[in-house]
């Protein structure tokens, strides 16, 4: 399975990712913001993460600083641009079955 990077501001949505995860057999590394996500992304070729880490211009650095070295998945709730160097985006609430298919189709290639 998969090592997968979870970027998530709000701590009760990223402890259930995490569980979701995990439970599928992923190992799960996790983080509350930009920062901690660039510290924490070495070897995790997938990363799951909101736009709003906890503002967008935060998900948008990080998105920059890891584009083309990780597949990159992103799970917002508002509007996305669609030219972002990602290779998903998932809307809000995203089911977990979706997600598990999403990851589960770039781990293939990651």
């Amino acid at each position: 399975m998969a090592r997968i990077l979870v970027v998530e501001d709000d701590a009760s949505q990223l402890e259930i990712r995490k569980q979701i995860l995990e439970h599928a057999g992923h190992q799960v590394v996790t983080a509350q913001d930009a920062s901690e996500a660039l510290e924490r992304w070495p070897d995790c070729p997938i990363v799951v993460m909101d736009l709003r880490i906890p503002e967008t211009e935060d998900g948008l650095r990080l998105i920059q600083a890891i584009a083309g070295r990780a597949r990159i998945i992103v799970l917002s709730g508002g509007q996305v641009d669609p030219t972002l160097p990602v290779d998903e985006f998932l809307t809000k609430p995203c089911p977990s079955k979706r997600l598990l298919e999403s990851i589960a189709k770039w781990a293939t290639s990651a």
